[in-house]
């Protein structure tokens, strides 16, 4: 984890609004999904790291609702291209991952 946190700057740039890629990512966006997230030009998802034991400090709030202790991720995607534009990695399992 400490390894993608120091590279994050170096790698993860949110593209700018007016940029080539986001329109691409808007074209893609409206021909493939509900009126209602037309306007969008990213797509969130998140999952769950499982650890293999009990983290000693605080090991309780690491249990998820699937019944592993855990780290939540969550990555959020231009989807025409799948390029990560930004991620959120090391909130602890019982974290919802919406």
């Amino acid at each position: 984890m400490t390894a993608l946190l120091e590279q994050h700057d170096a790698f993860i740039k949110f593209p700018p609004l007016n940029s080539d890629d986001a329109a691409r990512a808007h074209h893609y966006v409206q021909s493939k999904s509900c009126p209602e997230w037309q306007n969008g030009i990213l797509a969130v998802d998140g999952s769950f790291f499982n650890l293999h034991q009990k983290p000693g400090h605080y090991g309780e709030s690491f249990y998820s609702r699937k019944s592993q202790y855990s780290l939540n991720c969550q990555a959020v995607i231009m989807p025409h291209n799948l390029i990560i534009a930004d991620y959120s990695i090391g909130h602890t399992g019982s974290a919802h991952d919406a």
